[in-house]
């Protein structure tokens, strides 16, 4: 092997590498479209970069650590958009008449692609392949649309006439630089893919789409090589989003045995564009959100099932803006040109908040694999409006969206965020798609602690014995600038007085697996009020035998968080088989914001507290008595099989069993600070 300094080693790898890609071609080209759609499973879309008119105008440049990046985080696909129109394929057809009746025949020779952009395009998808990912190469970009897509649209003023001379020049041209494409790449492994074409969605019409599909597929067939069998995706024309995918003609599917179908879903655009000004839905969630992406998606697979083998889906695009607008290229909100800004250049005005954000990516990407879909995300890169990779690679400086808080989305001077973010990855969207379950700020006693992962998981308002409790108190995720940390905290609005419980906030009930026993947990939690001296308490429920309560003394809240959380200690029953956190409100009417739980523990030393309690005489005939170093508030008497048999308070220091059979019994003794100590005594 040549040293790495000598002349001859760039071209022994690039031999080597040609070598591997042939040798993985010969192996994968018989495998069927679905097979080769559940190999690529999850992906993301290099948006923004070979596409653009010139490489880096749009995005950071690609490199080779991109898809060592995606590989490494275990995505299995990169669909890379590319735009051959433009300075990039020489012969214009300007010239051409749009008029009907025009139509002559044009050859395709004159038109040839840039050999550096190939050379450049073959470079970028070898980087993908020498990963193990599958690549999709999609014909896509500004100038396939003006040059090519919108004149089939007869309301454009690019229109062509079907007729005319300039639409069979325009085809033309488009079909020269598939079979340019074709040809460089017609040795390569099955997991190279060609896409025809991007959303020709709304201009190309149904059956003019259908003649672009069948025209590329002979191109691409009559090629040769790998080619005989390398799967193609492509779609429909006329409509729109998940509807275009089922516009495909019946000959079209039925005329090739390796297509593979796609559709894009950015829907609604209310909120995947909610940082445009136009747009102003922030949330997504609900039963009624997800049951309309449950709709259309079956929509797509009633579709393809109805073919026999059913035909293989490709969910190619899809996602939402990035969290309230923000950009990662600046640490503040996204800039907006004057086409998305009512008032010229300025900023976002919105955008998706993070727990809506995560869980539109996370239920897409769900509901496209359990469908056997597979699909590549969209995304830009940290310079752009839809964020999943940084780039940092690409001389990006980063920024971490965990402290960014806006609550005015009027345009404003950029203030850089002051922590540097870490990650390579907009995190939570990144495990979102890859179907990591996520992770909130959790104990083992109490869930999404700093409310970040959404008001909805783990925590709930229970108003009992208030009727229409909704008008009485409602639970809110607060503004960001009412939140200590992050973005989310817990807003409570108290409308009726009552008790102190008549408002209460709880966590999610945690069964005891055996960690709880012995333990001591120390709760903190920060809060304020719209007023002085708003009241609350915390109590854990602890299920021993039956509910159990046991709450802290009444706290006070000022109108800013304070520099010490608020605490409250609880030490953990013997046989106590769950516990539940919860906060009391509800005794003045007000807001109350709590925001940044906290749980430590500690073990409890039962030997030293047993060393301090004694029972005699043991065994036990009729009386029983306690000699204590402590204070006693209760205690109980339990059979073998753990049924309470008696209760007495801690008064007492005599306590007569002569009702019981003979056996063995055992005494719960409980002190004033929560400790418990248990006594196994026999009867006689």
């Amino acid at each position: 092997m040549p040293k790495k300094n000598s002349i001859l080693y760039p071209l022994v790898t690039n031999f080597k590498n040609l070598l591997l890609i042939l040798v993985a071609g010969f192996l994968n080209a018989q495998q069927t479209p679905q097979a080769l759609v559940t190999k690529m499973g999850r992906g993301i879309t290099l948006g923004n970069v070979l596409s653009a008119p010139s490489e880096g105008n749009w995005a950071g440049a690609a490199t080779e650590q991109y898809f060592i990046d995606v590989a490494n985080a275990g995505f299995t696909n990169v669909r890379i958009p590319m735009d051959f129109f433009g300075t990039r394929t020489t012969g214009s057809t300007s010239s051409f008449s749009s008029s009907a009746n025009t139509n002559t025949t044009v050859d395709r020779s004159q038109f040839q692609v840039s050999a550096a952009y190939l050379d450049r395009l073959e470079q970028v998808i070898a980087w993908g392949l020498n990963q193990g990912l599958v690549i999709v190469l999609d014909f896509h970009g500004a100038t396939l649309k003006s040059e090519f897509i919108y004149t089939f649209n007869s309301s454009e003023s690019s229109y062509t006439h079907p007729t005319s001379a300039k639409r069979a020049a325009d085809l033309a041209k488009f079909y020269a630089i598939w079979e340019q494409i074709a040809d460089r790449f017609k040795n390569y492994s099955d997991n190279l893919i060609f896409e025809v074409i991007n959303e020709p969605y709304f201009h190309i019409s149904a059956s003019e789409m259908d003649e672009i599909n069948a025209e590329v597929i002979s191109i691409v067939r009559a090629s040769g090589g790998n080619n005989s069998t390398r799967k193609i995706v492509i779609t429909g024309g006329s409509q729109n989003s998940f509807r275009a995918i089922t516009s495909i003609g019946n000959q079209i599917i039925n005329s090739d045995n390796y297509l593979i179908a796609t559709f894009h879903y950015y829907l609604p655009f209310s909120f995947t564009k909610s940082s445009d000004h136009r747009y102003d839905d922030n949330n997504w969630g609900t039963n009624q959100d997800k049951n309309e992406v449950d709709a259309n998606f079956q929509t797509v697979a009633d579709w393809a099932n109805q073919f026999s083998p059913p035909v293989a889906v490709y969910l190619g695009e899809f996602g939402a803006d990035n969290a309230y607008g923000y950009s990662y290229q600046t640490g503040d909100l996204h800039k907006v040109t004057a086409n998305n800004s009512p008032n010229g250049n300025g900023y976002a005005d919105g955008g998706p908040d993070l727990n809506s954000r995560y869980e539109y990516h996370a239920y897409l990407a769900n509901a496209a694999i359990s469908r056997d879909f597979s699909f590549s995300a969209w995304d830009a890169g940290g310079e752009a409006s839809k964020s999943i990779h940084l780039r940092k690679d690409s001389g990006l400086t980063v920024y971490d969206i965990d402290y960014f808080c806006v609550d005015s989305y009027d345009p404003k001077s950029t203030t850089i965020s002051t922590v540097i973010e870490t990650s390579l990855w907009v995190d939570d969207i990144k495990d979102a798609l890859l179907g990591v379950e996520r992770t909130c700020n959790d104990s083992d006693v109490l869930k999404n602690m700093d409310f970040e992962c959404g008001l909805d998981n783990n925590w709930s308002l229970l108003t009992p014995n208030i009727p229409n409790s909704n008008d009485k108190a409602v639970l809110e995720d607060a503004t960001c600038s009412n939140s200590l940390s992050g973005v989310s905290a817990a807003k409570i609005s108290v409308f009726q007085s009552g008790a102190i419980g008549s408002t209460i906030l709880r966590n999610e009930e945690i069964t005891n697996d055996g960690s709880f026993n012995n333990k001591r947990y120390s709760f903190s939690v920060y809060g304020k009020g719209s007023s002085q001296n708003l009241k609350f308490k915390m109590r854990v429920k602890y299920i021993l035998n039956g509910n159990q309560f046991t709450g802290s003394q009444d706290k006070t809240l000022q109108t800013s968080y304070p520099q010490a959380p608020y605490t409250f200690s609880f030490d953990v029953p013997d046989g106590t088989t769950a516990i539940q956190f919860q906060l009391l409100c509800g005794q003045d009417i007000g807001t109350y914001y709590f925001d940044n739980f906290s749980v430590t523990q500690e073990t409890l030393s039962k030997k030293d507290l047993s060393q301090n309690i004694n029972v005699y005489p043991n065994p036990v005939s009729n009386k029983l008595y306690i000699q204590k170093d402590v204070s006693v508030v209760a205690a109980s008497l339990y059979d073998i099989n753990g049924k309470k048999i008696e209760s007495w308070d801690g008064q007492k220091n005599e306590y007569d069993l002569s009702f019981l059979k003979n056996g063995i019994y055992f005494i719960e003794i409980i002190t004033e600070n929560n400790l418990f100590c248990t006594k196994s005594i026999i009867k006689r």
